[in-house]
Protein backbone atom coordinates (compact mmCIF):
# COMPACT_ATOMS: atom_id res chain seq x y z
CA UNK A 1 0.00 0.00 0.00
CA UNK A 2 1.20 3.50 -0.85
CA UNK A 3 2.13 5.69 2.10
CA UNK A 4 -0.03 8.82 1.86
CA UNK A 5 2.30 10.99 3.91
CA UNK A 6 5.35 10.06 1.84
CA UNK A 7 3.49 10.64 -1.41
CA UNK A 8 2.35 14.06 -0.23
CA UNK A 9 5.90 14.96 0.79
CA UNK A 10 7.08 14.04 -2.70
CA UNK A 11 4.36 16.24 -4.21
CA UNK A 12 5.28 19.13 -1.89
CA UNK A 13 8.91 18.91 -2.96
CA UNK A 14 7.96 18.72 -6.63
CA UNK A 15 5.56 21.66 -6.31
CA UNK A 16 8.37 23.85 -4.97
CA UNK A 17 10.62 22.79 -7.87
CA UNK A 18 7.83 23.38 -10.41
CA UNK A 19 7.11 26.85 -9.00
CA UNK A 20 10.79 27.76 -9.12
CA UNK A 21 11.18 26.52 -12.69
CA UNK A 22 7.99 28.30 -13.74
CA UNK A 23 9.30 31.56 -12.28
CA UNK A 24 12.52 31.13 -14.25
CA UNK A 25 10.54 30.35 -17.41
CA UNK A 26 8.42 33.47 -17.00
CA UNK A 27 11.56 35.58 -16.56
CA UNK A 28 12.75 34.20 -19.91
CA UNK A 29 9.33 35.01 -21.40
CA UNK A 30 9.78 38.60 -20.21
CA UNK A 31 13.16 38.76 -21.95
CA UNK A 32 11.65 37.35 -25.14
CA UNK A 33 8.80 39.86 -24.98
CA UNK A 34 11.27 42.71 -24.70
CA UNK A 35 13.32 41.37 -27.61
CA UNK A 36 10.24 40.89 -29.80
CA UNK A 37 8.94 44.36 -29.00
CA UNK A 38 12.32 45.98 -29.69
CA UNK A 39 12.68 44.10 -32.98
CA UNK A 40 9.03 44.37 -34.04
CA UNK A 41 8.50 40.60 -34.04
CA UNK A 42 5.03 39.08 -33.63
CA UNK A 43 4.25 37.42 -30.32
CA UNK A 44 2.82 34.27 -31.91
CA UNK A 45 5.30 31.80 -33.38
CA UNK A 46 3.36 28.64 -34.15
CA UNK A 47 6.46 26.78 -35.27
CA UNK A 48 8.12 27.46 -31.95
CA UNK A 49 5.02 26.34 -30.06
CA UNK A 50 5.03 23.03 -31.90
CA UNK A 51 8.75 22.68 -31.17
CA UNK A 52 8.07 23.18 -27.45
CA UNK A 53 5.35 20.52 -27.50
CA UNK A 54 7.57 18.12 -29.43
CA UNK A 55 10.40 18.71 -26.93
CA UNK A 56 8.33 18.03 -23.83
CA UNK A 57 6.62 15.01 -25.37
CA UNK A 58 9.94 13.52 -26.45
CA UNK A 59 10.81 12.61 -22.86
CA UNK A 60 7.87 10.22 -22.58
CA UNK A 61 8.64 6.54 -22.71
CA UNK A 62 6.16 4.16 -24.30
CA UNK A 63 4.58 3.30 -20.95
CA UNK A 64 4.15 7.02 -20.16
CA UNK A 65 2.28 8.00 -23.34
CA UNK A 66 -0.93 8.15 -21.29
CA UNK A 67 0.31 11.53 -19.99
CA UNK A 68 0.72 13.06 -23.46
CA UNK A 69 -2.70 14.74 -23.60
CA UNK A 70 -2.25 16.16 -20.10
CA UNK A 71 1.19 17.52 -20.95
CA UNK A 72 -0.11 19.08 -24.17
CA UNK A 73 -2.97 20.76 -22.27
CA UNK A 74 -0.60 22.02 -19.57
CA UNK A 75 1.87 23.46 -22.06
CA UNK A 76 -0.82 25.03 -24.19
CA UNK A 77 -2.05 26.78 -21.06
CA UNK A 78 1.49 27.89 -20.17
CA UNK A 79 2.15 29.12 -23.71
CA UNK A 80 -1.19 30.94 -23.90
CA UNK A 81 -0.45 32.64 -20.58
CA UNK A 82 3.05 33.48 -21.81
CA UNK A 83 1.69 35.01 -25.03
CA UNK A 84 -0.77 37.04 -22.99
CA UNK A 85 2.09 38.34 -20.82
CA UNK A 86 4.11 39.19 -23.94
CA UNK A 87 1.16 41.04 -25.46
CA UNK A 88 0.73 43.24 -22.38
CA UNK A 89 4.37 44.37 -22.32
Amino acid sequence: MVDLKSSREIIDTLDIAIASLYKTRMMAVKNIANYKKTNNIAVLDEGREQQVLDNVLSILKDDEKEYAEDIIALYKFIMDYSKNKQSTK
